[in-house]
């Protein structure tokens, strides 16, 4: 392992927690009664927990010559992603039931679907680029560290909502700002130590297409049409 990455672990903790602080409120600090939650939130919950768990202790396996245990680990995530995945659509179709339920615009409701959509189209394409990429350690590596900065967007927006007290359009903005400041932070420092940073370049590229097309996507008449036509099989 890269040397400037051998405590890579911690950043994963680090965006654990701040994933944690966004869903207290609303999940993490209901234990262990968990008033009104739902046996998908649940699942959903766990499957993530367990994503963030394996981030961390991946690398550590790597660090102390565990490259097996490594490997093993590496192909249970071949079954638990496509979980995640299938969590993210079903926690969007709560949502998107419980919206109309309680009268929301067809139209906004539509638009809201673009935050689940977007999260699971750049955290599976980044992970299928570390995979892809499994026998190249540096590219693998920087890939799995875009995965975390793809779906830390979530916990974000809650944090500046929840614990802030932000409202409106900040919350989003933020949450969008912070990893893609992230990842050029990431590129600027392998560039100083010499490291290739074409991976990183890669994945700002796939989050900043994603977080700055809600500015213009969500409200167009092509999203509305194509997510409004999908949402019948929910």
């Amino acid at each position: 392992m890269e040397t400037g990455y051998k405590n890579v672990s911690l950043l994963f903790v680090v965006i654990f927690g701040i994933v944690v602080l966004g869903f207290f409120k609303t999940y993490f600090g209901l234990f262990p009664a968990f008033s009104n939650v739902t046996l998908i939130q649940h699942i959903h919950g766990l499957m993530f927990t367990t994503w963030f768990l394996l981030l961390v202790i991946q690398p550590l396996l790597i660090r102390y010559g565990k490259y097996k245990a490594h490997r093993i680990i590496g192909r249970f995530t071949y079954v638990l992603v496509p979980c995640i995945i299938i969590s993210i659509h079903f926690i969007a179709r709560e949502a998107y039931l419980n919206a109309v339920a309680a009268h929301v615009p067809k139209h906004d409701i539509i638009a809201g679907l673009y935050f689940p959509t977007y999260q699971i189209f750049d955290f599976f394409i980044l992970y299928l680029l570390a995979i892809i990429n499994k026998n190249s350690t540096p590219y693998h590596m920087r890939y799995m560290i875009a995965t975390s900065l793809a779906i830390a967007g979530a916990g974000l927006r809650r944090v500046f909502t929840h614990v802030m007290g932000l409202s409106g359009a900040e919350p989003v903005l933020f949450a969008f700002l912070i990893p893609d400041l992230l990842l050029i932070g990431l590129i600027v420092y392998d560039k100083i130590k010499g490291n290739n940073s074409r991976a990183y370049n890669i994945a700002l590229i796939i989050l900043v297409i994603s977080h700055y097309s809600y500015y213009f996507i969500p409200d167009s008449a092509l999203w509305q049409s194509v997510a409004g036509y999908f949402v019948r099989f929910f």
